[in-house]
């Protein structure tokens, strides 16, 4: 704040008009600040949960990947027999 009254030309022990000037300019950044903050909290949270369903999903799909390889290595494996037993 010292910096801004020497911009304005007074110094730290100028005006009270300066002072609640001053006192307005802090409490509305203070404002801005915590409105700010509680937002972000806000989208981390929608973010964290957005996350956590994608990772469920991603975990089903990994599971159902495994299934179908699962029944493709056995559906390779029966045709392999009947191929064979055609030859025999």
């Amino acid at each position: 704040m010292i910096y801004l009254l020497t911009v304005i030309g007074l110094t730290p022990g100028g005006s009270s008009t300066v002072h609640i000037y001053t006192q307005t300019v802090h409490r509305t950044t203070q404002t801005q600040l915590t409105t700010r903050t509680a937002q972000l909290t806000t989208r981390t949270t929608q973010l964290t949960t957005r996350t956590a369903q994608l990772t469920t999903r991603t975990t089903q799909l990994t599971t159902r990947t495994a299934q179908l390889t699962t029944r493709t290595t056995q559906l390779t494996t029966r045709t392999a027999q009947l191929t064979t037993e055609q030859h025999n």
